[in-house]
């Protein structure tokens, strides 16, 4: 039987054993799954939370024995992929994909791979078994030497249509239950793929995405999975919802309530808009009725100006008003703010300090408790945001480990988000990194 190895890639160079904040990689349990299904023995290797660094996983891949070999690749990780790829010497055949792969595929096409290496833009879990099993009636986009680009995209017979029909087998994830902020066991699932917004310094942006199409799981589905999570996990509490399109209208609360009162059990958290709720503030209710617990917003900014630049939707007092109401509710609300982005100034800081300040003493005076999630401003490829630095011809540097913020006690198990690839703003470093810690600290009681 050939072997296929999937590698969750590493970000750092080096080992860690610092306990990371984890999400499992579903997406390539799915791809694991239909090889599987395909008769294609596959494993998953979690380099990120196993911790393992870049020089263990090239002696792992040499000193080992398969046919396949895939890895994922972001923006921060580009450096440590190239090496691990490059340097690859055992005879096998290669898969690199992830969603920053459509807007750097001329660059890796430049690699200096010595196997063939197989480039793939979209969703893969449909192509890459037929790929292997050499059945794959898609002809390659490109190809160089012994590089294969292949594009999966709404026209592609190999695109996943209707995802309600796949499936995931989680023996692929191990030790996927995490505890959760509340110290409960968790389990997390996706119910939709693509995303509607055009958030600019994002790479799921709709309009870096016009080949494929937004997909809505449908409700049967998603209690069907659920089923099997408490069957398999009986000791799991909570469960997490990845996507952004779970609460994406008034008819979608509807439907979580449907989804929940079959689990009374579980309590959930997921992500939510301004735009919805804002539409929808009689119904945010329900959303505890149903077991919601805690609800992610991507605030961002408190400048308006800033959010104008991101396209961001939603005014400042609307944010204000939704977050009140979630918090009276009894909900907790989790906000993410960033800081940096180009042209930013100390002034928009100081408005987006203000703003998540303002938040979090409605949540002294409420049931519902308020935190902060917050990030320094990185460029992904692709996006407008890092067209327009690169346009400017500023510098772009290499994703490194922000050692000042990484030593704050909030900051604990974020070094993986605590990356640096320069300050884009118009704030000195010492005052960006001032407003990030500071921001974080509203997380205190």
């Amino acid at each position: 039987m050939k072997k296929f190895i999937l590698l969750n890639s590493p970000i750092f160079e080096e080992t860690t054993n610092e306990k990371e904040d984890y999400l499992p990689p579903l997406g390539l349990g799915y791809i694991a799954t239909y090889l599987e299904k395909s008769k294609i023995d596959a494993e998953i290797i979690d380099c990120v939370k196993e911790g393992i660094s870049k020089k263990e996983v090239i002696e792992f891949i040499n000193n080992s024995s398969f046919d396949y070999i895939s890895a994922n690749i972001f923006t921060p990780n580009y450096r440590i992929v190239k090496e691990i790829i490059e340097n690859i010497n055992i005879n096998c055949e290669i898969f690199i994909g992830g969603q920053v792969v459509k807007s750097i595929y001329q660059d890796i096409l430049k690699w200096n791979v010595k196997n063939k290496l197989n480039i793939i833009i979209g969703e893969g879990e449909l192509i890459i078994p037929k790929l292997v099993l050499g059945m794959c009636e898609q002809k390659p986009e490109k190809i160089e030497n012994n590089k294969f680009l292949y594009r999966v995209n709404k026209n592609s017979k190999y695109f996943p249509k209707n995802i309600s029909d796949i499936f995931l087998n989680r023996n692929y994830l191990k030790d996927e239950v995490i505890i959760n902020h509340y110290n409960e066991r968790e389990v997390s699932i996706i119910t939709s793929r693509g995303c509607p917004f055009n958030c600019t310094f994002c790479g799921g942006a709709v309009s870096l995405n016009k080949d494929s199409r937004i997909r809505i799981r449908n409700k049967e589905s998603i209690i069907q999975e659920i089923k099997e999570l408490v069957l398999r996990y009986s000791n799991i509490k909570s469960i997490r919802i990845l996507d952004d399109l779970f609460l994406r209208d008034a008819k979608s609360i509807d439907t979580v309530k449907e989804i929940f009162l079959n689990f009374r059990q579980l309590s959930w958290r997921g992500m939510a808009h301004v735009r919805v709720l804002k539409k929808t503030l009689d119904k945010i209710e329900e959303l505890k009725e149903s077991g919601c617990k805690e609800l992610f917003i991507g605030i961002e900014s408190g400048s308006n100006k800033i959010r104008k630049k991101i396209n961001k939707i939603g005014k400042i007092e609307d944010i204000l008003e939704v977050a009140k109401k979630i918090l009276e509710t009894g909900i907790d609300l989790k906000g993410y703010f960033i800081y940096g982005f180009p042209g930013e100034t100390e002034e928009d800081f100081k408005m987006t300090f203000e703003l998540a300040k303002k938040i979090k003493e409605i949540s002294l005076e409420t049931l519902g408790k308020f935190r902060t999630s917050v990030f320094q401003f990185r460029p992904y490829h692709g996006t407008q945001l890092y067209d327009e630095i690169e346009k400017l011809r500023r510098s772009i540097l290499e994703c490194e480990v922000n050692n000042l913020l990484n030593c704050s006690e909030t900051e604990k198990g974020r070094t993986q988000f605590n990356l640096d690839s320069g300050n884009h703003s118009k704030a000195s470093d010492d005052k960006l990194e001032e407003y990030i810690l500071k921001t974080q600290e509203l997380t205190k009681e």
